[in-house]
């Protein structure tokens, strides 16, 4: 018969917000290169952190029983949705001449009329023909990928924000289920417990599932002090990728560790 039964279940939903004006590194020159700004680098104002929490939800159920009067089987489920970090949008060089070639934020077009894109070519390397890239090129796959990503086309004509970009939601699924053998030993409880861990579960079910995302780039634009048109204005070249240009896509599959499901078995021995 069974002795007893118990049911368990927390649910959490949160959102938080955390700005400031610096996240501060290690030394002097990180925090200085690391500040993204658009305008007087000694006066960015506020931007968001990089430990802005954003978005997180979960639920957790539990179910025990105990079988007879020799142990109890639980079964556990934790499920997650949250959000996994966020960015900065800047341009690979010093627009602003502070000695920094990583901390510039760019500027989102209104239209294709405010881009100044300059025509470039890779050179033949490693079997590859040199191509090149021409400015009407460069100024198509920009406007596509703007139009793509959530964030930029709901800011154009702005520069953008620093740590403004945050990353889409993933959710997780994690299982247990342990068995707990207990007797009584010199009148204390003695307790050897079987368990399985089945992480991120969905990937057990569906390789499709489960699966994080990062960013494919965020410089998507480069440019020198030196390249600039006849009115002074800086020009700029769209990054390519595997020489090809940036494809309108914000977001890549990621490959690790926490995209496939694991299978975790533990022996635990407890007394008192």
């Amino acid at each position: 018969s069974i002795r007893r039964q118990r049911q368990m279940c927390i649910r959490d939903s949160n959102y938080g917000i955390a700005k400031n004006n610096i996240d501060p590194g290690s030394i002097a020159s990180g925090s200085w290169n690391s500040n993204a700004h658009s305008n007087n680098p000694n006066d960015v104002g506020l931007g968001y952190s990089n430990n802005s929490p954003g978005h997180r939800f979960f639920l957790m159920a539990s179910y025990r029983k105990e079988f007879f009067s020799f142990g109890a089987t639980t079964l556990t489920a934790f499920y997650e949705k949250r959000t996994i970090g966020n960015a900065s949008y800047t341009v690979s060089g010093d627009l602003n001449g502070d000695g920094s070639s990583t901390n510039d934020l760019i500027y989102i077009p209104l239209n294709k009329s405010e881009m100044n894109f300059q025509t470039y070519t890779l050179n033949a390397s490693g079997g590859n023909p040199a191509v090149t890239f021409t400015a009407e090129q460069q100024a198509d796959a920009w406007e596509a990928y703007i139009l793509q990503d959530e964030y930029l086309s709901a800011h154009r004509g702005e520069y953008a924000g620093r740590g403004a970009v945050f990353m889409p939601l993933i959710s997780n699924l994690d299982l247990s289920l342990s068995q707990d053998l207990f007797t009584d030993i010199g009148g204390r409880r003695n307790k050897l417990q079987f368990r399985v861990d089945i992480l991120n579960v969905a990937n057990l079910i569906n390789q499709d599932w489960g699966l994080g995302q990062r960013f494919v780039t965020t410089t998507p634009l480069t440019t020198a002090s030196s390249n600039t048109d006849a009115f002074g204005r800086a020009q700029y070249r769209l990054r390519n990728i595997n020489r090809e240009l940036l494809k309108p896509q914000t977001f890549e599959q990621t490959a690790g560790i926490n995209d496939v499901y694991r299978i975790q078995f533990s022996l635990r021995y407890t007394f008192n």
